[in-house]
């Protein structure tokens, strides 16, 4: 496994690296509030003493030392840090959370710093005035709001507060990394990239934290020891633009792809400066991976690429959506390129940046999907809106990432079909996510009930591989609805007013086999296997059915583990597979590789 250059362990943030940073995870002090009495009483000055909790772990896991899976809408956390006075002067304290679910306010030495509604995406509040007030030290509350209300984009946390079937137990409050960061009085803010693979050049758009004259950007990309181009940017305005030629005499093609097989990537590094002074150092890297559809191929580089995927939910025994360690990534990416798979559908999650740092590195081609709310009110469209752009933006620079999904299934937009605000909806998603990245296909709602789509996908869970067969085999006609019968068994494809035009064709979920050796019961699609044997003839004859259909172009199989009580995973929840990985490995290449 070859690192970015910028890679530092534990980072939490790997395309935008600096440094320097503290990591402020570990005991926090931490207390329910269902009285919602803490403001009033002015927890954020006097935090109630009692229990404490294992930040970055949510309050309803056993990883967080507290294990209570019951419902407490409002949870605080207090720590304290220290920051070296004199390092503040002329500087700025940054403060940082990569996730925190869902309305979280924050407090810096008894003074409110900031708000962020939204459980996924990462969110940031200045804080050096509070802490050079108190001569380095912070104390930090954090409170955070986490109702069961369906308008609230939920994904797999159940809004019962019950686990059952595929969705599960809720997290609370924080479950990705908090941190901090000193910076320069202007740093700089983001770098948006964007490599044209047509062209051999990569553009970058540098904002900068706020608008100085005299400031100057350099930029330095390597690939391994090699330098392929240097470039300065001066600053007129707070945002600037620049290319870079990416065109290298070492190789043969004159520049390095980005593929599956392999993953190369280009290092960079920006020195923003103000005269010869250094104001700030950031590294970061990229890659050339270009995806789009055309007819009825995906196409990566100009090359069709037949998806073969896994659903992944993203949760662990112990620890619930948050990974007990980076190293489950790694894993949790091997082990699905060990089955046969070149991608992963990340299903009704925004996972921690770490997770798409390894499948760039490792090749992993990654669909990135909003996790949805479960009912269309008024506040949903602003509520997913907001959220999902976050997540578009935040994750823009990762090769790995394929397409965009902001919508599965018509959740929280059960009447697409026909509902023609929630039809607009979906096109407000689609094209927002358009307006910043031109490049990527993007899916309006995956499974079914397409508004404008870049590919067209579709969810089936007969459990036949014939039947399965048989629904597919005349795939003009499956796209035109015409072999739907049981609409609560199977939607049309297309929501009233859109149809086909020929775009790539992919089966986004389907097996889902409900598989669990030994007497524990669990949730699974159909009819449970009771063998390895039957696990893996079901699967093999599912996947070569559809293998067998012109006009597909790739599926993902449901799911890589099983989840809580849903036993339709490749592997249990601790990632043993349910069958030797080179019989499963044969099953989903269905006689094709």
């Amino acid at each position: 496994m070859k690192h970015a250059k910028c890679y530092r362990e534990g980072y939490p943030r790997p395309q935008f690296v600096r440094e320097e940073y503290t990591d402020l995870c570990g005991e926090w002090g931490f207390a329910f509030d269902d009285e919602d009495a803490g403001e009033g009483a002015r927890w954020f000055e006097r935090f109630p003493e009692g229990k404490k909790i294992l930040v970055p772990f949510s309050y309803q896991t056993e990883a967080s030392g507290i294990g209570d899976t019951g419902v407490h809408e409002a949870v605080w956390y207090a720590r304290r840090a220290e920051y070296d006075d004199r390092a503040l002067k002329k500087k700025r304290l940054l403060l940082h959370f990569e996730g925190c679910d869902y309305f979280t306010k924050v407090w810096v030495n008894g003074e409110f710093v900031g708000s962020h509604r939204g459980g996924y995406c990462r969110f940031s509040f200045d804080i050096t005035e509070q802490v050079k007030r108190k001569k380095g030290e912070a104390f930090i509350v954090v409170r955070a709001e986490d109702t069961l209300e369906a308008v609230q984009p939920r994904g797999k946390q159940s809004d019962t507060g019950l686990s059952f079937g595929c969705m599960y137990t809720d997290t609370t409050g924080i479950w990705k990394k908090v941190w901090t960061e000193i910076v320069s009085e202007n740093y700089l803010e983001s770098v948006k990239i964007t490599p044209s693979f047509r062209d051999y050049y990569v553009e970058f758009e540098a904002a900068l934290h706020k608008a100085e004259p005299g400031c100057s950007l350099d930029i330095r990309v390597t690939f391994g020891d090699g330098l392929i181009s240097e470039t300065t940017v001066q600053f007129t305005r707070r945002i600037a633009n620049v290319k870079a030629d990416l065109h290298c005499d070492a190789d043969f093609f004159r520049v390095y792809y980005w593929t599956p097989e392999h993953p190369n990537i280009y290092d960079v590094e920006f020195v923003l400066r103000r005269g010869t002074e250094v104001l700030d150092r950031v590294g970061s890297y990229f890659a050339l991976a270009e995806y789009r559809a055309e007819g009825n191929c995906l196409l990566l580089n100009c090359n069709p690429v037949y998806m073969k995927m896994v659903l992944v939910q993203g949760y662990y025994r112990d620890s619930g959506m948050t990974a007990p360690d980076e190293q489950a990534y790694i894993k949790d990416i091997l082990l699905a390129k060990e089955l046969g798979f070149n991608g992963i559908r990340m299903h009704q999650k925004i996972e921690d940046e770490r997770f798409y740092y390894y499948a760039d590195i490792l090749g992993m081609m990654v669909w990135c999907e909003m996790p949805s709310p479960f009912e269309c009110k008024s506040e949903t469209a602003d509520k997913l809106l907001t959220e999902w752009t976050e997540a578009v933006r935040q994750n823009y620079n990762h090769p790995a990432i394929v397409a965009w999904v902001p919508i599965n299934e018509s959740w929280g937009v059960p009447r697409i079909v026909c509902d023609g605000m929630q039809q607009a909806l979906s096109l407000a998603l689609v094209y927002a996510t358009k307006a910043y990245d031109g490049r990527r296909p993007v899916i309006s709602n995956d499974g079914w009930e397409h508004t404008e789509s870049d590919i067209v996908t579709l969810h089936n869970y007969d459990q036949d591989p014939e039947g399965l067969y048989r629904f597919y085999g005349d795939l003009p006609r499956a796209l035109r609805g015409e072999n739907v019968v049981d609409y609560m068994q199977t939607r049309l494809p297309f929501a009233k007013g859109f149809a086909y035009r020929g775009q790539p064709v992919i089966v986004s979920e389907f097996a889902g086999i409900g598989y669990r050796s030994g007497a524990a019961e669990g949730w699974g699609y159909g009819g449970a296997v009771k063998s390895a044997e039957e696990f893996v003839s079901r699967l093999k004859g599912m996947v070569s059915a559809l293998r067998r259909i012109d006009g597909i172009c790739g599926f993902c199989v449901t799911q890589l583990t099983d989840v809580e009580t849903e036993i339709n995973g490749l592997t249990d929840i601790d990632r043993n597979p349910k069958a030797p990985v080179a019989l499963l490995r044969d099953a989903i290449a269905g006689g094709k590789d």
